[in-house]
């Protein structure tokens, strides 16, 4: 808390490192973590001041399109009582938010056969018009249940995509399983964000390719090495009620001196998530 405190900038954001440039992303997980506190009153200021007419937001406050990091300040603004309108309007543009879809039945099983998909599911893209993709449509599940919107039928939607993009060992990277003949592995990261997103939702061990992905996520932790991905490993598992063996005491040992992870913002926002 003393690193993140002390590494806000003078707008009330922070960015990827130290007196580096604000961006919605870190400002919003570091927001989550803060005890009510002047620091966190002027986080939520300045997410207040970049969100955009058509309720989402960019990476920045110079940034005038709306895109995936809407979801980020939508689950940190949900948060506060008196940010739940601004929350709620990020949700409405998240709802209306779709990544591009392909139906042509042809067209769907050149691809099925290709990238072993179903093209006709829509999840979230990282900016509108652009094609769905694992972490966005995670965030954006994430983002609607903590606005209330998580029986939405665009969010069952969602999670039908995530279910589709599973890696046939268990878990997701970022985007497909396949690539042409080549299968894309999953990584802890993208798994861990998506169960968090399944467990919020509602859904059970025995739901589509959740236990496969608990199983393959409990593994991976035990061999990661990053902060990033020990963290996320860590309260994923710890979601779906897993035990994460000496994950928490690397974690740890991680930590620098300066109270950090990797002198980054959001990277200790990460560590320090609830």
């Amino acid at each position: 808390m003393d690193f993140l405190l002390q590494s806000q900038n003078a707008d009330g954001g922070w960015g990827y490192r130290i007196a580096g440039m604000s961006y919605v992303e870190p400002t919003a997980a570091v927001m989550r973590v803060l005890p009510s506190s002047s620091a966190r009153n002027a986080a939520r200021d300045f997410l207040l001041r970049a969100q955009h007419a058509d309720g989402g937001w960019g990476i920045a406050v110079a940034d005038s399109e709306s895109g995936w990091m809407t979801a980020w300040a939508v689950r940190a603004l949900a948060e506060l009582p008196e940010a739940h309108d601004a929350a709620r309007r990020g949700g409405v543009w998240l709802l209306a938010t779709e990544g591009q879809r392909i139906t042509d039945p042809d067209a769907r099983r050149v691809i099925q056969k290709l990238h072993k998909i179903d093209s006709a599911l829509g999840g979230w893209p990282w900016q509108p018009g652009d094609a769905g993709w694992v972490h966005p449509t995670a965030l954006a599940v994430l983002a609607l249940v903590a606005v209330g919107q998580g029986e939405q039928a665009r969010v069952r939607a969602g999670i039908a995509y995530l279910e589709d993009r599973a890696c046939s060992e268990g878990g997701w990277n970022i985007g497909n399983p396949w690539m042409l003949d080549k299968q894309i592995p999953a990584t802890i990261q993208d798994t861990a964000v998506v169960l968090r997103a399944l467990h919020a939702a509602g859904e059970t061990r025995s739901a589509g390719r959740v236990a496969q992905a608990i199983e393959y996520l409990r593994n991976a932790v035990a061999r990661a090495q990053t902060p990033a991905e020990l963290a996320w490993g860590i309260y994923a598992l710890r979601d779906w009620g897993m035990g994460t063996g000496d994950a928490l005491a690397r974690l740890e040992a991680l930590q620098q001196s300066n109270g950090s992870w990797n002198d980054n913002p959001f990277i200790t926002a990460i560590a320090s998530q609830k």
